[in-house]
């Protein structure tokens, strides 16, 4: 069994007070030293001391010479030190402070004055270790759960549409995608079928390991009803989604787990150059000759909810040069500005009619720039996700 008996290292010359400070410290493990040279062996042997009574005059190194030595050493520095001297004027107390002690004691000194500080000060030094302990813990702990999830954010982004896939089948585009934390619920999914391509941006209640475990399971079961299945309607594929998350998280009235995701579906026919879309809380942005329409999305998110019906879709024709914008509500939620305050979506929205004349590429570096300067040194609320689209 491990002792865990505090250890003080007894630093004097004189035989007789070495004596005293033995018998009356003996609950104590006790190691002693006569000179500064003989200490530091000690102090920096395996077994360090948790406390040094410490001698000002002695042969050699003196006292305040060993203190300051051992301050500025890096193994040694976490000692506390007691100085025990005749030196009892106010400049050789305050030297002796300055020099890194944490206490002065006068000879002769008193027993029980001595057995109190003593005690006090193994008590704070045991409770600084135990705390150093359990940071040590905690730090390893945090180091293997970062870890994991860094790792989970690889798997996660390798569920991500490959950017050359989405160069090859996409019109032009820009794509950002920002984390709160490492892993993401907001995700964007593309899939093509003949000459549809489905385009998806979703938002799962939540962020971190929850939203992320929640945005894996979107991916899956849309790779199932898009690319499996061959399914191209905005509104079928919501609905068939919002089946899946019900009977998989078996979710009711009752259940404690109603998580889901708020999405928006776009589909480009570019046989006949029409778009449908359908939203389940998020809208869409649509610009033609500078005019800005919003379409808005169903007030009913994709799992259990109090609305249960059908999804609506919308259908358009589209034009050369029109912009799309899908996205979740992590930009416009966003603290910051020179009031801290939220963008709110009218000042998203002002955002990107200021700037959707520009290239996609150029965009994207002007609203990634914009969300930063926004943000400043607040820290980041909610994830973030912001596709554009010129047709």
């Amino acid at each position: 069994m491990t002792d865990l008996t505090p250890t003080i290292l007894l630093v004097d010359d004189s035989p007789v007070n070495i004596e005293i400070l033995t018998d009356s410290l003996s609950r104590y493990r006790l190691t002693t030293a006569t000179n500064g040279e003989e200490a530091l062996e000690i102090a920096f042997s395996r077994e360090k001391p948790d406390l040094i009574l410490l001698d000002v005059i002695m042969p050699g190194m003196d006292g305040y010479e060993v203190c300051r030595f051992l301050k500025t050493n890096e193994l040694t520095r976490n000692i506390p030190i007691i100085f025990i001297t005749g030196q009892n004027d106010p400049e050789n107390i305050l030297k002796g402070f300055e020099s890194g002690a944490i206490d002065y004691i006068t000879k002769p000194f008193n027993i029980v004055e001595l057995q109190a500080r003593v005690k006090t000060q193994l008590t704070i030094k045991m409770a600084r270790d135990q705390n150093q302990r359990l940071i040590r813990k905690i730090e390893a702990i945090n180091k293997k759960l970062t870890d994991s999830i860094e790792y989970a954010k690889k798997i996660q982004n390798a569920s991500l549409p490959k950017q050359e896939f989405m160069n090859r089948v996409m019109p032009e585009h820009f794509v950002i995608l920002k984390p709160r934390d490492i892993v993401s619920g907001d995700f964007y999914w593309v899939g093509q079928v003949d000459a549809k391509l489905v385009i998806i941006a979703a938002d799962c209640t939540g962020h971190g390991v929850p939203g992320a475990i929640m945005s894996m399971f979107g991916v899956a079961y849309l790779h199932e009803i898009v690319g499996k299945n061959g399914e191209t309607r905005p509104a079928t594929i919501l609905n068939e989604l919002r089946r899946i998350v019900i009977e998989s998280l078996q979710q009711d009235e009752k259940s404690e787990v109603k998580d889901g995701m708020d999405i928006s579906i776009v589909t480009i026919d570019v046989a006949h150059q029409q778009i449908e879309y359908a939203g389940a809380f998020n809208s869409i942005l649509h610009i033609r000759d500078e005019e800005l329409t919003i379409f808005p999305a169903d007030h009913m998110p994709v799992s259990y909810g109090e609305i249960d019906r059908s999804f609506k879709n919308h259908a358009f024709p589209y034009q050369k040069g029109d912009c799309i914008y899908m996205y979740s509500d992590g930009f416009a939620s966003q603290f910051g500005g020179t009031s801290d305050k939220k963008l709110m979506q009218k000042g998203f929205r002002q955002m990107i009619m200021d700037h959707h004349h520009h290239p996609m590429p150029e965009q994207r570096s002007i609203f990634n720039d914009f969300f930063l300067k926004w943000k400043g040194f607040n820290d980041q609320i909610d994830d973030v996700l912001l596709m554009g689209i010129r047709l």
